[in-house]
């Protein structure tokens, strides 16, 4: 097909139809944010084509393939067809519309670029309160010793993000997510914004946009907060306190380490020394890690994922703490309880930390921890040894612990003393619960 192909080098500013051709089709794959470098400059990237559009293509058909609809709003297309599709793994749209022949300043194109650059403007105020963030938070993580840490948290109602900082082996990370924005916020503002706030955080922390990640928040049901995305997969070391333990920006919703629950795996390190050690819902096993390092006799993992069980392994092994002694099992958490009673096990230290909902085929009925938790927590309970202690956390928001149902047991919430400085903003992000027999 050579003599029917033609390709060419030059500036989107110079894109305009041949000399002579009759109005025909012209189609675009612009980049969409699903890599990260060049993501601040997406929508006037985007503005820009539809103006070229407009200018060299009067009257002719366009077809622009796009993964971010907020995005493609800025190409002023008037009423263009949307076509569902997948490019790869990612989910996209195929907008196709009749250029006009001439447009006015009353296009929607000037108007959506009107909205876009007010939403725009306030990328500043971003920045400072970012580097008011980071002053402070940044003294206090090196007095404290910490390397992962939230730096911001939705401060400003516009910029629904939370941007957490890791300091990896290889330099520091920031992993950014944002809140889906409510149905009545105009995309074209959000992508702005999202755009605009992405472009200021490397810039503020002095790293290459590279090395930012970036997740959609979502309401998540069930596992879906735990499956596997379709990116590329690499592991990153990071330390907290004594443990070494590995996160991954890019495959999963998650990190594999949740930040809220730093003073939580601390004092469970403390209080591991000569205990055996039993983790349930164990995720990635960052808790059994810190309970193996502070001096645990033994330790059990017990999570439903293999996927997580194995990086739970590799955690484990990452500390030299691999070996017999440390058990992983696959099970649901409630049904192996029910075996750990009958099988006599006991434990001097428990931590329980479940999902506010999950579902699996590999179950016979879901969970619900506002439910399910006096089941939970009195089976778990019923393994403690005489002097044992178990630490319950949640982050369903407006759960109630039935302390009245659990009877003869000893509970003292403990959630202040296990919600740490940097999510200080955020009070509620979990609560947490010491429990001890004989109350």
């Amino acid at each position: 097909v050579a003599g029917a192909v033609q390709f060419a080098r030059g500036a989107l500013v110079d894109l305009a139809a041949p000399d002579g051709a009759q109005p025909g089709l012209v189609v675009a794959n612009p980049p969409y944010g699903a890599r990260l470098g060049a993501v601040e400059g997406l929508p006037r990237l985007y503005a820009d084509l539809g103006q070229a559009l407009r200018r060299g293509f009067p009257g002719w058909r366009a077809a622009v393939l796009s993964g971010d609809p907020g995005l493609a709003q800025r190409l002023g297309a008037e009423r263009p067809q949307r076509h569902a599709l997948f490019n790869g793994a990612l989910p996209c749209t195929l907008f196709c519309w009749q250029v006009p022949e001439a447009a006015s300043d009353g296009s929607p194109w000037a108007r959506a670029a009107a909205r876009v650059s007010a939403a725009a403007d306030g990328a500043p105020m971003f920045a400072d309160r970012l580097r008011k963030n980071l002053r402070r938070l940044e003294r206090w993580a090196r007095r404290e010793g910490i390397g992962c840490y939230r730096l911001y948290d939705a401060d400003l109602p516009e910029y629904a993000l939370a941007v957490d900082l890791y300091a990896t082996a290889d330099g520091v990370c920031a992993h950014v997510q944002e809140y889906a924005p409510p149905r009545n916020v105009d995309p074209a503002r959000a992508a702005a914004r999202r755009a605009a706030a992405l472009g200021e955080i490397p810039a503020v922390l002095g790293i290459g946009p590279d090395a930012v990640s970036y997740r959609l928040r979502e309401r998540q049901r069930g596992l879906a907060q735990y499956q596997k995305l379709e990116a590329p997969s690499a592991f990153h070391e990071v330390r907290e306190g004594a443990c070494r333990l590995l996160v991954n920006f890019d495959a999963y919703l998650d990190t594999g380490l949740f930040l809220d629950h730093r003073p939580t795996r601390l004092l469970l390190g403390r209080l591991a020394a000569g205990r055996r050690f039993l983790n349930l819902f164990a995720y990635t096993g960052t808790a059994t890690v810190h309970a193996a390092v502070g001096g645990a006799a033994a330790t059990t993992s017990v999570d439903l994922s293999a996927t997580y069980l194995e990086w739970a392994g590799r955690n484990l092994a990452l500390n030299g703490c691999a070996g017999p002694q440390h058990e992983l099992v696959r099970a649901d958490c409630l049904d192996w309880l029910a075996q750990a009673r009958r099988d006599g096990r006991r434990y001097g230290l428990v931590f329980v930390d479940p999902p506010t909902f999950s579902n699996s085929k590999r179950t016979e009925q879901d969970f619900e921890v506002q439910r399910d938790h006096v089941r939970l927590l009195g089976d778990a309970a019923a393994l403690l040894e005489d002097d044992g202690v178990l630490l319950f956390s949640t982050n369903f928001r407006r759960f109630r612990l039935d302390q009245a149902a659990l009877g003869g047991l000893a509970i003292e919430e403990i959630s202040r003393q296990t919600v740490p400085e940097d999510f200080r903003r955020s009070p509620r992000i979990h609560r947490c619960w010491r429990i001890t027999r004989g109350g």
